[in-house]
């Protein structure tokens, strides 16, 4: 018989294990702890019991059996309270006699107590410290206490008085709204919610600012908290019995919101795309062979249309993630490298290099899936038992509190398989080095560098420390590793992410259906993870899960994905689903036997193209002065409803999106000055009421556009170069300094506006010399 008990669970801040932990899982003075334990299997006539020590005491009680579930017996009972700094220890017995009892190990914890934290605290340059040399008086916190067990100093709560009618914004990756409510403790908390997260993101940052100019970045890995009330905000770090000494908390004051961001911006110091990235990307999970990315390569030509990225999900082996499916090899010892001459492909990647080729010749980069986890499940090759076993033995992966290999717990994504430890910096080049092959050999450009999320409890194990700590750095240790062997204008795109993950990596708003909620969900995403210094972001356009999407929500999908960071196509469905779930626009077209869908899509995309040496020029920009690509509108306009979700992109385009299946008449306050709606052409100022479905774009009047066309094409054009190689000047004059226009452009050629065709603005050219 095995008597299972987990104290802490895996430290899931959402999901509590029932029947197994212990609750609270950190006991404060005073509180009476109930213990679940389970065990298995059950007998008839079992009978359990607790044992508890508490200092010179030791007292037995009985357990009372709750169910039977699965043939395991849940038993419950209670810890009486104690003082804090009591140590107190427990341990299970159960059996049906004497001849028959199982005793459990011991278990412990240290009962705590909060206590007046200023003699902790000490405030310089607006960053509040933790430390025993504090003292220093922050007039912005109205209460601070610290959780201590007498000898360590643990969590931290610190309150702060709220201003009359002070909005609050921020927390990175979020889905339910863009304005944060009272009343509900909102975690910061690296997290994979498979769908309808709502609150809980893959890629949240512990960042949040005011209305009134007020902004509070706790720059820890530990789990954070915010929560508003009327009257107060209540910042809070969960150490889970780690020390909090070091963590440092920013409290900044400006005269406007766009300063505040800049500085979250000068911390998470994001790294614009390359050029390439902007364009069409195509992906499905099913392209599991050469033979179907062929086809999807053959598909895109023959229907003429643009794509400047595609991702391959299911190339590797699925143990290693860093040699193709199929191929063969003669294994080498853990330390070394494959080179790509030691590979004898075979299907379904019979000539991978073959395959890049074939794409890079059409001017599609390659981007393959990756995972920080290892395997191994399949005896017919040697290579990833061998990997895991050389990494074991350096120490090169994730460990448990007792020296062995963490493994990933049960129902969790990539359960029971170990995970690379990346605060290790030799485990980080080995990893990599794996890899190097794929970039410098290959020409493969650049990787979807998936999870990050593994670090369960407490009690697992960085070379940096206890997951408590590491668990929302890990993903910028994984992308660190990884951007460490691309090229130079290679890139990573990424779901988890914290603070400082812009640095190396693009990103998409996590797994969402095909719904028009999820629509809605994924931009109100985008706008958060923007506001909080991170601004090259995608989603899956017109959902990735399910069943494909309506051709009206693939339609205004594409259209909206035109004016976001990144463009992207991506379906879930793995091997061969029938019917296919490819969101490619030839599957869609197919479902609703419609061929107008093919060309819609070629319009937009062909769009996409024409605009990215704007939206090349607006990344760099929001890059260099820490500022939004996409930022909501409402932050320069007041009167902007947040929920509306309209925003600019970049300095010279406003956006109103129709993110629901039956828009309500929805207003916009334009900024200052005048704007031309890039539909019709017609000119508008101030508020501006918008009645239709379609997602309404507006240019700033006299701004200048560089486009990626220069005959006289419309914006519709299909020159895929995306170099700049004329302007689109917004006005129906042209304006009056053409010689000084010259001097900032490799542009020949310059368009205005002459009025509207075919559902778009008309452009005349002219030679700006």
């Amino acid at each position: 018989m095995e008597i299972i008990h987990t104290p802490f669970g895996i430290d899931d801040p959402y999901y509590i294990l029932q029947g197994y932990e212990r609750s609270p899982r950190e006991p404060l003075e005073g509180d009476c702890v109930k213990v679940e334990f389970v065990t298995d299997p059950m007998t008839v006539g079992q009978r359990a019991w607790i044992e508890v020590q508490t200092g010179d005491t030791t007292y037995r009680k009985r357990a009372q059996y709750q169910l039977n579930h699965g043939g395991k017996a849940h038993w419950e009972v209670d810890i009486a309270s104690e003082s804090a700094g009591t140590k107190v220890r427990y341990r299970f017995i159960a059996g049906r006699g004497p001849s028959t009892y199982v005793t459990s190990k011991w278990y412990e914890y240290t009962v705590s107590k909060w206590i007046e934290a200023s003699g902790f605290l000490s405030f310089e340059n607006n960053i509040l410290t933790v430390n025993r040399d504090g003292g220093t008086k922050c007039e912005s916190v109205k209460e601070a206490i610290i959780l201590t067990d007498g000898t360590d100093l643990l969590d931290l709560r610190i309150t702060i008085e709220r201003i009359r009618d002070e909005r609050f914004y921020g927390l990175g990756e979020h889905f339910e709204a863009i304005t944060l409510p009272d009343g509900q403790e909102r975690f910061i908390h690296v997290y994979d919610q498979y769908k309808v997260q709502k609150t809980r993101g893959y890629a949240p940052t512990p960042f949040v600012f005011s209305s009134r100019g007020r902004a509070f970045f706790m720059d820890t890995g530990f789990m954070t908290s915010v929560k508003l009330d009327r009257s107060e905000i209540t910042l809070r770090v969960y150490t889970r019995g780690c020390s909090i000494e070091g963590t440092k908390i920013h409290i900044w004051e400006e005269d406007s919101p766009l300063k505040l961001i800049k500085r979250i911006y000068e911390i998470s110091k994001p790294c614009p795309p390359p050029l390439w990235a902007l364009g069409p990307w195509l992906s499905a999970n099913q392209w599991n062979s050469q033979k179907k990315v062929i086809g999807v390569l053959d598909e895109t030509i023959k229907n003429n249309l643009p794509a400047t990225a595609l991702v391959i999900e299911a190339w590797a082996d699925e143990q290693t993630f860093y040699i193709f499916n199929g191929a063969q090899y003669d294994p080498v010892t853990g330390e070394q490298n494959f080179k790509l001459s030691d590979f004898r492909f075979r299907e379904p990647w019979p000539d991978p290099a073959e395959m890049i080729r074939k794409l890079h010749e059409k001017g599609i980069r390659l981007i393959l899936w990756q995972i920080p986890v290892m395997k191994c499940f399949d005896d017919s090759s040697p290579q990833p038992a061998i990997d895991i076993q050389y990494g074991s033995s350096k120490g090169y992966f994730v460990k448990n509190k007792d020296g062995y290999d963490y493994r990933i717990p049960p129902a969790r994504w990539h359960e029971d398989n170990v995970v690379v430890d990346f605060y290790n910096e030799d485990a980080s080049k080995w990893w990599a080095s794996k890899r190097a092959y794929l970039i410098k050999e290959l020409g493969v450009d650049g990787f979807k560098t998936d999870g990050g999320e593994h670090l369960w409890g407490r009690e697992t194990i960085t070379a940096a420390g206890s997951a408590a700590m590491t668990r929302n750095t890990y993903p910028e240790k994984y992308f660190q590793a990884s951007a460490s062997i691309l090229s130079e204008d290679g890139a990573l795109f990424s779901r988890a992410g914290y603070t400082r993950s812009p640095s190396y990596s693009l990103f998409w708003v996590g797994d969402e259906d095909s719904t028009w909620e999820a629509l809605r969900d994924n931009i109100t995403a985008g706008l958060n993870v923007s506001m909080s210094g991170n601004p090259f972001w995608g989603w899956d356009i017109g959902g990735f899960s399910g069943e494909i999407p309506s051709a009206e929500l693939y339609r205004r999908s594409v259209e909206l994905a035109v004016f976001t960071p990144i463009f992207q196509l991506h379906s879930e469905d793995p091997g061969d689903p029938v019917p296919s779930s490819e969101r490619t626009p030839w599957n869609i077209s197919k479902a609703y036997n419609d061929e107008s869908i093919i060309d819609y899509y070629r319009r937009f995309a062909s769009l996409r193209m024409t605009l990215c040496p704007y939206i090349h020029r607006e990344s760099l920009h929001a890059a260099k002065v820490g500022r939004p690509l996409t930022l909501p509108v409402f932050l320069i306009e007041k009167e902007n409803d947040p929920e509306e979700l309209s925003y600019m992109f970049g300095r010279e385009m406003v956006i109103s999106p129709a993110v629901d299946e039956e828009m309500k008449v929805r207003e916009l306050v334009l900024p200052k000055g005048e704007w031309v709606n890039l539909w019709d052409g017609e000119t508008y100022s101030g508020r501006v009421k918008i009645n239709g479905e379609r997602n309404e774009v507006y240019l700033r009047e006299q701004s200048i556009i560089p486009l990626s066309i220069s005959s006289n094409e419309s914006l519709f054009g299909a020159n895929w170069s995306q170099e700049e190689k004329g302007l689109l000047y917004i006005g129906k004059e042209w304006p009056d300094d053409l010689r000084e226009l010259s001097k900032s452009t490799t542009a020949k050629r310059l368009a205005r506006i002459v009025g509207n065709e075919q559902g778009i603005i008309k452009i005349e050219w002219r030679d700006i010399q």
